[in-house]
């Protein structure tokens, strides 16, 4: 064979090698386990919880300045008279009410998920805006609060989702309350951002509009692409490729990344964050909302993910410890660690001694009490929520694309989808 063909020859195979190394650089197969997955929804689940307890004390207390100490643990009514704290309610007893229900209780941030989770078993993924007003309806009449409280009077109104999270219609459509609600979405569709932010997004305008979803989406992209990539800095920028070019709230994500670069005190930056972004809106009556409006509290969140490095503890804390709508912001970075790391990164102490009385040899006695959420059961077994998201998250992946195949005696899933 002449030098001429065979260069030739190499030319073509080089060219073969690279055409299709370019038409599969967006589509790189993405291969988890089973129990893997299984592990990731897990510590999503009990991080919400963790984060959620965690924060309790401390919600809305704190404004104009982070909490002087650093929350690694639960605090309750009987701690320290030095700081400020919700001491007369449900919110500063959290030892008291592990030990009086034996387990994990709802909140709105995991019993409107524990809502959607049943409607989506009984609609499924492409469950629509009829059926999910009708679940709210049917479940969601208590417990509920700002653009929540308003979207459901709505209904009762007779307006139907998406109208009940208009501007013209919800007065509150730029608060906190879809970022802490929609995470299931990313549960269901792990390691495809671009189906997780849709239907969180979805969700979001349920009660939301505007650059109020953009938290949502946000969350819902780093949630969905945890259960491949680690690197928290990756996450962030495939976070913020998915928010509008023209949204306040992406201005604010690029802020809170100079900052970080800048300085390595979080405390510094949560301050630049109060100080340049909480009037979001800037037509508030009532200060008082500022508190709650998802741009504040979305990018203390966002803050938290940075310096927290992909740390469970260091996360969590700095999310709480940083004020504001705190018990919100720290269940959504803990549940993030939680797919992130998988169940194994939450500490024992926040998962079995809850109480005062005794240690519990699974996560939360395994039990998640509703008391909140209508014609649902009061008592469900934590590890069956787990199971039946992952049946859940099993049939998206198939349903997407996705293969499923046993190697070593163990079942895996291989995802084709993009970033």
């Amino acid at each position: 064979m002449s030098y001429k063909y065979l260069k030739t020859g190499y030319i073509i195979i080089f060219m073969l090698l690279l055409l299709q190394s370019m038409g599969t650089s967006a589509q790189q197969p993405k291969i988890i386990s089973r129990e893997a997955l299984r592990s990731g929804i897990e510590g999503y689940w009990l991080g919400q919880l963790v984060g959620n307890y965690m924060g309790f004390p401390f919600e809305l207390v704190y404004d104009e300045e982070p909490i002087p100490v650093f929350i690694d643990r639960y605090y309750n009514a009987t701690d320290s008279a030095a700081l400020k704290m919700n001491r007369t309610d449900r919110r500063g007893n959290v030892n008291i009410f592990a030990d009086a229900l034996g387990g994990a209780w709802s909140d709105d941030d995991t019993d409107i998920e524990f809502v959607t989770l049943h409607a989506v078993e009984e609609h499924g993924l492409d469950l629509n805006y009829e059926e999910i007003t009708e679940a709210w309806k049917k479940h969601i009449n208590r417990f509920i609060w700002v653009s929540n409280r308003k979207a459901r009077d709505l209904m009762d109104e007779g307006l139907v989702a998406p109208e009940t999270g208009r501007k013209e219609n919800n007065p509150y459509w730029f608060a906190i309350d879809p970022q802490l609600v929609n995470e299931i979405w990313s549960v269901f569709y792990p390691g495809m951002p671009d189906r997780a932010v849709e239907r969180a997004e979805w969700g979001a305008r349920i009660t939301s509009d505007d650059w109020g979803t953009h938290p949502t989406m946000f969350y819902a992209a780093l949630y969905s692409a945890a259960f491949f990539e680690k690197d928290v800095t990756r996450l962030y920028d495939l976070g913020m490729s998915y928010i509008p070019e023209d949204s306040p709230f992406l201005q604010g994500l690029k802020d809170v990344r100079r900052w970080h670069d800048t300085y390595p005190d979080w405390r510094v930056t949560r301050n630049l964050i109060r100080e340049n972004y909480l009037q979001y809106p800037a037509h508030l009556d009532d200060p008082w909302y500022y508190q709650v409006s998802a741009m504040v509290n979305g990018l203390c969140g966002a803050m938290a993910i940075l310096y927290g490095e992909g740390d469970f503890i260091k996360t969590t804390g700095i999310a709480v410890t940083a004020g504001f709508d705190c018990d919100n912001q720290g269940a959504t970075c803990a549940g993030l660690m939680g797919v992130l790391n998988g169940a194994g990164c939450i500490p024992p102490a926040l998962t079995q001694e809850v109480g005062y009385q005794e240690r519990w040899e699974k996560p939360f006695n395994n039990q998640y009490i509703n008391y909140s959420r209508d014609e649902l059961p009061n008592l469900t077994y934590i590890s069956d929520i787990i199971d039946r998201i992952l049946k859940i998250s099993e049939k998206a992946i198939l349903e997407n694309g996705g293969t499923s195949f046993m190697q070593d005696g163990k079942l895996y899933y291989r995802l084709i989808s993009g970033p």
